[in-house]
């Protein structure tokens, strides 16, 4: 038997295969080798010894250990993204955040068990730490909400319906255990309007839908909606994003539309984005899926981005 905890995994295994490519990553935009050390709180050789790594070779380490590579692609994406954008706290509180969810959630307990033989068959003490997810699930919603405040060039993506946001407890059941907007998200004469404070149960219709898919794939915890036109499909194609459309539906319900949009996530569970034409009525809708709503919101901002510069 071992007592060997998730911590010290994650500090010997995981975090420094993060470390190593979003070092790699910042310096491939620009950043020198002083910058990225005061960024990710260590030396100016260790970024070297960092920076000098293979690409591949850290990704296939991580997969040796079991550890999902869409995962880790992402969370990297996700930091360096917020560190470009002058973000570094909150790619910090998202980086531990994402952490400890994942550890939490026991996701990482085979590749724990890979790289420490002795580990109890058994063991499932991580899941202590999701305790207050409840509170950091809220958190992670008001961050999202306060780096889309920041971007109003989302207005192109507005559908008359208005945006929505939610993000799901690990594990959700109910309604009750996904968190969004009672108010809604919109845009005007330049500034990005929050309805409300995110709160539980706060969006009927993605929280439906929330909990359907959750089913479907567990680390798609979040989904926001946007409008649908050819240059939103444009934009998913130009950024390498998976999307597939569902209807136009003859007699439109929500019901339906849910199950439409689930089943298409069941086909590919690695769908960026839904893309539901709607019908009779029911405007047609972009629902955007991610791990967290931070890794949403950063996918919204770069279709937007997209949609602009086409």
């Amino acid at each position: 038997m071992s007592i060997n905890t998730g911590f010290e995994f994650v500090a010997e295994h995981v975090l420094p295969i993060i470390r190593s490519l979003v070092a790699k990553r910042l310096m491939e935009k620009g950043f020198s080798q002083l910058r990225i050390a005061r960024v990710l709180g260590i030396t100016q050789p260790a970024v070297n010894r960092y920076v000098s790594k293979d690409t591949n070779e850290l990704v296939s380490k991580a997969e040796a250990l079991g550890i999902d590579k869409e995962w880790l692609v992402k969370i990297v994406d996700n930091v360096v993204n917020l560190v470009i954008n002058g973000k570094e706290y909150e790619a910090l509180e998202y980086l531990t955040s994402t952490i400890i969810t994942e550890l939490g959630s026991l996701r990482l307990c085979e590749a724990h068990r890979r790289a420490v033989q002795y580990l109890p068959v058994n063991c499932n003490v991580c899941s202590i730490l999701l305790t207050g997810v409840t509170d950091s699930v809220l958190r992670n919603l008001e961050k999202a909400l306060a780096i889309l405040e920041t971007h109003p060039e989302i207005q192109v993506l507005m559908p008359r319906v208005l945006m929505n946001i939610v993000e799901a407890k690990p594990g959700a059941i109910t309604e009750r255990d996904v968190a969004g907007l009672p108010g809604r998200i919109d845009v005007h004469d330049g500034k990005v309007l929050i309805g409300s404070r995110p709160i539980y149960g706060g969006s009927k219709h993605l929280g439906k839908l929330m909990i359907k898919c959750i089913g479907i794939n567990p680390r798609y915890r979040s989904v926001m909606n946007i409008k649908y036109d050819e240059t939103i499909e444009q934009a998913l194609k130009k950024l390498g994003m998976r999307y597939v459309k569902v209807g136009p539906h003859e007699k439109p319900s929500e019901d339906e539309v849910i199950d439409s949009v689930a089943n298409a996530l069941s086909a590919d569970p690695s769908l960026d984005a839904v893309i539901d034409l709607g019908g009779y009525a029911l405007e047609p809708i972009t629902y955007v899926f991610g791990f967290d709503a931070i890794d949403v919101v950063l996918k919204v901002i770069n279709i937007a981005r997209a949609v602009l510069s086409s």
